[in-house]
Order: C-alpha cells, then sequence, then structure tokens
C-alpha cells in the first residue's frame, strides 16, 4: 500500500507579513494553495501572535477540502509539537508559512512515502530553507527546549534544489504567478491501457511513459487535472467508493514518482444507466464540459491557458465546449509523445 504525506505544520513568525495582499490573495493562500497541489490537505497553523478570524474567509476560498486550525503559542520549539503529537501524522511537513517553495516541492515527492527516522529539509542555493519532512519518532528523541525555526539548519539532512525560497519581498510575479496554466487529461487509455470498465488496482495497467511525461508536465508550472467518464458505477460493474479508492492509490502512486495529480473530477452517470439513480444526461458527462468548467473555477484557470489531452472523440468534444485546444493519443504516440511536443 503506497501512503503519501498529507499533513503540514506552517510557523507564522510574523503573521502580517503573511497576510499581506498580492494581486487580491494573501502569500499565505498562496502557500496553502500550492500544497494542495501535492496532497497536503491537513494543514495546523502556529503563530505567537494575532488572530485566527482570517481563517474561515481564507479556508473557504482554499480550492481542496481540507482542515486549517491555529494555535498562538508564546514560542516556537519541539515541546510544542511533542504536547500535539497524537494529532500529528506518522510523518508530516514542518514549514514556515510566509516562504513559498518555487518548484523545491518536485524532489521532495519520492520522499513523502517514505518513514523517516532522520528529518530531512530542502534548501535553495543559498541555504534558505523551505521545508522539513519529520516523523514523530524523529520528534520524541528531540531536546524539548530546541528551537522550531532551527530545524531546518541543524537538526536534518539538506537537499539542495536549483529553485529559490520565497519571500512576500521577493516573490517575483512574472516568475510565479498566482493562475497557472493547467493540462487536462482523460485517465483511460492516456494514463492506463483502458481495458474497460476499470474499477479495481488488478485491472489497472500503466501505459508506459506516463510517470515521465507527468514529471514533464509539473515542471512545467502547469497544474495537472483528470476528468474522467465513469459509466461503469451507472452499469452496475462498481461503485463510487471504488472510483475514489483507486484513484487515491493513482495519485499517490504518482506523487512517489515525483510528479502530482492537482483535482480531478468523475462523471457516474450515463442516459441509460442498469443503476435508475445513475441514469441522466449530466454536464458532467463528456463531451458536456461540466467537469472542465468546474475545475477551471475552482482553481481559477482561464481555458485559453489550457490544452487537453484525451483518447475519444469525445474529449476532444468536452474540450471545445470549454474553449480550449485538444490532442489526441493513440497507439502511436502517447501521452509522452505530446508532452514532448507541446511542453518542449
Amino acid at each position: 500500500m503506497i501512503s503519501r504525506v498529507t499533513q503540514c505544520v506552517l510557523l507564522l513568525p510574523n503573521i502580517r507579513e503573511a497576510l499581506r495582499s498580492y494581486a487580491g490573495q494573501s502569500f499565505l493562500f498562496r502557500v496553502l494553495r500550492d500544497y494542495q497541489r501535492f496532497g497536503i490537505t491537513d494543514v495546523t497553523l502556529l503563530t505567537t501572535a494575532g488572530t485566527s478570524d482570517f481563517l474561515p474567509c481564507l479556508h473557504e476560498k482554499l480550492p481542496l477540502q481540507g482542515t486549517l486550525t491555529t494555535y498562538t503559542l508564546p514560542t516556537f520549539t519541539v515541546e510544542v509539537l511533542q504536547q500535539v503529537a497524537p494529532l500529528l501524522s506518522e510523518t508530516f511537513f514542518l514549514a514556515r508559512g510566509d516562504r513559498l517553495c518555487d518548484g523545491a516541492v518536485f524532489p521532495l515527492l519520492p520522499l513523502m512515502t517514505a518513514h523517516l527516522e532522520t528529518p530531512r529539509s530542502i534548501v535553495d542555493p543559498n541555504g534558505t530553507p523551505a521545508l522539513t519532512l519529520l516523523s514523530k519518532q524523529a520528534l520524541k528523541t528531540m531536546p524539548a527546549s530546541t528551537s522550531l525555526m532551527s530545524l531546518f539548519h541543524t537538526h536534518s539532512e539538506k537537499i539542495t534544489v536549483d529553485s529559490p525560497v520565497l519571500s512576500p519581498d521577493t516573490l517575483p510575479f512574472s516568475a510565479y504567478p498566482l493562475h497557472r496554466p493547467a493540462v487536462f487529461l482523460d485517465r483511460d487509455g492516456v494514463l492506463n491501457y483502458d481495458h474497460g470498465y476499470i474499477g479495481t488496482r488488478e485491472r489497472f495497467e500503466w501505459i508506459t511513459g506516463t510517470f515521465s511525461a507527468l514529471r514533464r508536465i509539473a515542471r512545467s508550472g502547469h497544474h495537472i487535472f483528470i476528468v474522467t467518464n465513469q459509466s461503469g458505477v451507472a452499469r452496475g460493474y462498481y461503485s463510487e467508493d471504488d472510483v475514489k479508492s483507486l484513484m487515491s492509490w493513482a495519485i499517490a502512486s504518482i506523487r512517489s514518482e515525483g510528479a502530482t495529480i492537482d483535482d480531478w473530477r468523475y462523471c457516474p452517470f450515463h442516459p441509460t444507466a442498469a443503476i435508475e439513480h445513475y441514469r441522466q444526461d449530466s454536464e458532467w458527462r463528456k463531451p458536456a464540459p461540466g467537469m472542465i468548467q468546474d475545475l477551471l473555477m475552482k482553481w481559477e484557470v482561464q481555458p485559453a491557458d489550457c490544452f487537453l489531452i484525451g483518447d475519444q472523440e469525445t474529449d476532444l468534444q468536452a474540450a471545445a465546449a470549454a474553449g480550449m485546444p485538444a490532442y489526441q493519443v493513440t497507439s502511436e504516440k502517447t501521452l509522452l509523445d505530446w508532452t514532448m511536443e507541446l511542453l518542449p
């Protein structure tokens, strides 16, 4: 079973700085939304001053559901984390809420499935820390008086990356915009071989080159979204829970290979469904564009900045209806081929 890190403890030594507005959103909003792209949806904010009144508004603007809690503390020490250890996952990130990893998270993704005995930190070429991956086991061995800020520098192995660590004072908007372009992908026939109505891992077979293609897309700065018709639910072959379980495993597999899926949508409906509950013409079922449009709205993406890659004519029709170009996977031209051509 592939596990994944979904929790981050964010330190806010200067909450006013983290809440400074840029292009209509706070710096902290950018930080949280970037973590959500990699499945980090359980966030604890630690601050030494300020108020949590901003949390409800901030939380409801984020594209993914999750938990966002805050604690006001006199100081940042290991003792604080040791006291809240029952609320922590076995492995979690420790990071600063006023620092942004400009792509630095990619080298860390293969570590997200590991159980760590030694903490590991991402640092930029100047030695500035971005985030640290910790385990509760390692936390138990640390002196209670140790400053959490010092963990980034002195209590972890270092992984240096090329990308800079950004702060509210240094964020280059032209190079790191809030609103990213996006690549939409069909699933069956694009990421995995389409054996017909795939609802279990046993029948899920990755197409050669898929992980390389996804790494290429992710490192280009694009969101990666999956939109998939799942009429197997309507026909009674498998359940919606089966779809979600399979996708959770597939996305964890992708992240363990150094890429990500930012978000995904599925449509379980069909106009001639065997199960009455699912018997309807849905605006989410391709060739209708509903799934695409919902993702565009949630992640504030412009269709002119996107394209779709699918294997069926209905995929291309859905993309056209949403206002974006589309490209068709064939037996001769795979997802990897298309990404090498479109993202040279």
